[in-house]
């Protein structure tokens, strides 16, 4: 076989592996079936590490009652997101009217990479019933798409309820070429995302910032 004939054969077969790289449906990152052993859908890592003032698995989501510094997160096998054709977080999510959380995303510089870039947006505007929230990776400032690795809920705003009992339902992934009907895309996320913009009311927007370990 020629050089010419194996490079031809080889280049097949990358391209073959690309096309199956590509994602067909949504990635399913949690339905919280695994809750009571802290993982997840992926078999990774999920859990608010006992922060919570309360928690507890009601059906297919986690209701909770937050205090001031609680968390929830969900590590993942780090992926290539926008090279796999997933655009957008997707999670249910009962929260306060008018509430608001902070949300983080942890990426790499290459999956590889020893230290994690950490950027988080607030998201608000909350219904006060429970929501289906889809939030483009891209609007994250200075998150590398191609190395995601954790996402982190927290910095809860109840506003003014503060015995409000929150909810979290099915988190995912949203493959850009599947149909998304069902997931409504969250209008009220700060639509400035310049890591040195502050919002109006005084609270960072985002930021970024980079350490040693992930979550």
């Amino acid at each position: 076989m020629g050089s010419i004939t194996i490079w031809l054969v080889m280049m097949a077969v990358h391209m073959l592996q690309a096309e199956a790289a590509v994602c067909t449906s949504n990635l399913l990152i949690d339905n919280f079936a695994r809750f009571p052993s802290q993982t997840n859908t992926l078999g990774f890592k999920a859990s608010d590490d006992g922060s919570m003032q309360s928690i507890s698995l009601t059906g297919n989501v986690i209701s909770f009652v937050p205090k001031t510094m609680s968390y929830f997160y969900e590590t993942i096998p780090c992926i290539d997101a926008l090279g796999s054709g997933y655009s957008d977080i997707s999670f249910g999510i009962k929260a306060p009217k008018n509430g608001s959380i902070a949300l983080e995303v942890q990426s790499l510089d290459a999956c590889s990479a020893p230290a994690y870039k950490s950027t988080l947006r607030y998201v608000r505007g909350f219904t006060g019933d429970f929501q289906t929230i889809a939030i483009p990776l891209s609007t994250f400032a200075g998150v590398n798409t191609n190395a995601v690795g954790a996402f982190n809920w927290g910095t809860w705003d109840p506003n003014g309820q503060d015995d409000f009992v929150w909810q979290l339902g099915d988190v995912e992934l949203i493959c850009s070429t599947f149909s998304r009907a069902s997931v409504e895309v969250d209008s009220h996320y700060d639509s400035h995302h310049n890591s040195h913009h502050n919002c109006t009311h005084g609270r960072e927007t985002s930021r970024s910032y980079t350490y040693g370990d992930g979550i």
